[in-house]
């Protein structure tokens, strides 16, 4: 199948309670923030009253945005010991929920767009364009969404997960995610400022490709098969189901910046690779609520994955009948996952990166 009859899945648009069920992504945000901190201890600083600018790239419903930008409001004034104004722009694919993510920014305790001479602002349009004039930016954050891919070459034969591809298809899907990157890093590099500072956590995978989800991505990939087998979606539709990102190892996030014209602007001060625990099943294991458990993995992964996946549903279906597959895809993940909490353990990898603009 031609990469044009592969539904463009909006880069992961986030789906319906997407706030609620993204403690996993917050966790992994948790291993940024000293990079953040030590960014912003050596960022050029605006000078003659000007606006610190922050980026925000990829925020979702917002709520794992309020702790890194109020940490950047914080250590900016830190080091000016005055309001400097600061202006913190939240970007996004037109199809995220902007609403909510204002809701978020605007209406919780504490955040720091409460605070005097801060202005929220937001973009709509994904983060491997052109987002900001030259030299905009003093900082930029992204946390847990250069994963996702601007577009599926093919889709993965008999899966879900690019992880699991093989063969011409799992290397279109890497050619893929290696311009996206390069675009990501390109961009970034022509929007900073001399002395800026870029932080960003990626979605990664070791060495051998497997990204710690694997065995989570099986269970879904078998729940969609039973649901084809009961006549609930159509094998041509199962057929065009893939989740739109692939996990990068540590050499491919570092392969651009070591060599060629990126090296020449962007330099890496930092980086790592980190695999996180699973707190889902750390709770199970602590209080042995199996059902509690099977409703926490089932609502992270519609959350995060759904919207995705049901864009390659035929676009003449009813409301009705998607709102049906949704709620017979959530019931099998539920009877599954609470069958074999062990078989959807899961140790997302996340590296690390803060580079500096040259």
């Amino acid at each position: 199948m031609s990469g044009s009859a592969v539904p463009r899945s909006a880069e992961g648009a986030m789906g319906r309670g997407y706030a609620r069920h993204s403690r996993v992504q917050q966790r992994a945000g948790d291993y940024g923030m000293p990079l953040l901190h030590r960014a912003l201890d050596v960022v050029a600083l605006p000078e003659g009253g000007m606006p610190f600018r922050v980026a925000d790239l990829g925020v979702a419903a917002g709520t794992n945005s309020l702790g890194p930008m109020r940490a950047v409001v914080e250590g900016v004034r830190r080091r000016t010991g005055e309001d400097t104004p600061v202006t913190v722009v939240h970007t996004d694919i037109p199809a995220n929920d902007f609403n909510t993510m204002f809701a978020t920014v605007m209406d919780s305790p504490g955040s720091y767009a409460h605070q005097p001479q801060v202005f929220a602002q937001a973009e709509a349009r994904s983060f491997y364009e052109p987002l900001f004039p030259p030299a905009e930016l003093h900082l930029a954050w992204s946390a847990i969404a250069v994963h996702w891919l601007s577009r599926v070459p093919e889709p993965v034969p008999d899966h879900i997960y690019c992880s699991r591809a093989t063969g011409g298809v799992r290397r279109a899907l890497k050619e893929q995610s290696r311009s996206d990157w390069e675009a990501f890093l390109t961009h970034r590099a022509r929007e900073l400022r001399p002395g800026g500072q870029l932080v960003v956590l990626g979605g990664a995978a070791a060495d051998d490709g497997s990204s710690g989800a694997d065995g989570l991505m099986d269970t879904a990939e078998a729940v969609l098969a039973d649901l084809v087998r009961q006549g609930l979606i159509g094998s041509a539709e199962h057929a065009r189901m893939t989740i739109p990102a692939w996990n990068r190892t540590r050499e491919e996030f570092l392969a651009p910046l070591r060599a060629g014209p990126l090296a020449e602007v962007l330099r890496v001060e930092e980086y790592d690779l980190v695999v996180l625990p699973d707190i889902l099943l750390g709770q199970l294991r602590e209080t042995g609520d199996v059902q509690g458990f099977a409703d926490e993995v089932t609502g992270f992964f519609q959350a995060a994955f759904q919207p995705s996946l049901f864009s390659a549903l035929d676009p003449g279906r009813a409301p009705g009948e998607v709102d049906a597959v949704a709620e017979a895809f959530a019931a099998g993940m539920r009877t599954r996952v609470a069958a074999d909490p062990e078989a959807v353990e899961t140790h997302w990898h996340v590296v690390p990166l803060r580079i500096a603009r040259r």
